[in-house]
């Protein structure tokens, strides 16, 4: 009886339909959702290694350490192409502008910081790993500035993020004071206003998440917690992956 249920689910999962995994595939083959998914890694191990520190299991601790340390590098290597990534960005906001010139010069100003940012990261990696003949000291500066780029970048997202509320309100008000609007059609375009809202105050959330970590990292001699680093962390990689995954449903 039992191996007979066993075979009758095995027979569900090989043979019936799958959303969930089907789900799963598409998040994790689209590239944000797989870097999203070894961000949460890279993050919450953090976490573990201070809880585990905590109890006095120091062995284990550095076990985790060194796997969220692979997973950094693995990160920060799969970045490596960036830049043509962010030259494709940078064209695609020329020939699709913002909806408002503050917009547009924001994202200009943002793309800018990023084309900066990267070369930075590439440096400080390829010059800690011995790849390219960089002396410490040069290392360490550019490992700062590249950081000190990025903080600059989630500082004028803020201003976006502002802007953006701005529209928000903007267009729910001038909704809701249109009588020409059928029942139907307003609904329609309230719910769109509340999805707007909800994809809003997640990106609100994740740069809140990012702006102590950039601070830190652009700082020297920073005594920001390691567990904290994990915490803000961890959750801005789970909201990122959560729009992912509602972007591949």
């Amino acid at each position: 009886m039992g191996s007979s249920i066993v075979l009758l689910a095995l027979r569900r999962v090989l043979k019936g339909p799958t959303p969930t995994l089907d789900h799963i595939i598409r998040f994790l083959s689209s590239g944000s959702g797989h870097d999203k998914l070894w961000m949460t890694v890279q993050y919450f191990t953090k976490v573990v290694v201070w809880a585990l520190a905590m109890r006095g299991r120091k062995s284990a601790a550095e076990r985790v350490r060194v796997l969220s340390s692979l997973v950094s590098d693995y990160r920060i290597m799969i970045r490596l192409p960036g830049l043509l990534g962010m030259a494709q960005a940078i064209r695609s906001s020329e020939q699709f502008p913002a909806p408002t010139r503050a917009l547009q010069w924001l994202d200009r100003a943002m793309n800018l910081s990023l084309v900066c940012y990267y070369p930075l990261e590439h440096a400080y990696w390829l010059g800690a790993h011995r790849i390219l003949p960089l002396s410490d000291r040069a290392v360490e500066d550019a490992g700062y500035w590249s950081c000190r780029f990025w903080a600059a970048w989630v500082a004028m997202q803020f201003l976006r993020l502002g802007e953006e509320h701005r529209l928000i309100a903007a267009r729910r008000k001038r909704i809701l004071t249109h009588g020409n609007a059928d029942a139907a059609t307003m609904q329609q375009e309230l719910d769109t206003a509340d999805a707007d809202t909800r994809s809003w105050q997640v990106q609100l959330l994740i740069n809140a998440c990012y702006l102590p970590l950039t601070l830190h990292w652009s700082i020297r001699g920073s005594t920001f917690p390691d567990v904290a680093v994990g915490v803000f962390g961890t959750v801005a990689a789970v909201a990122q992956a959560y729009n992912v995954w509602q972007a591949t449903a």
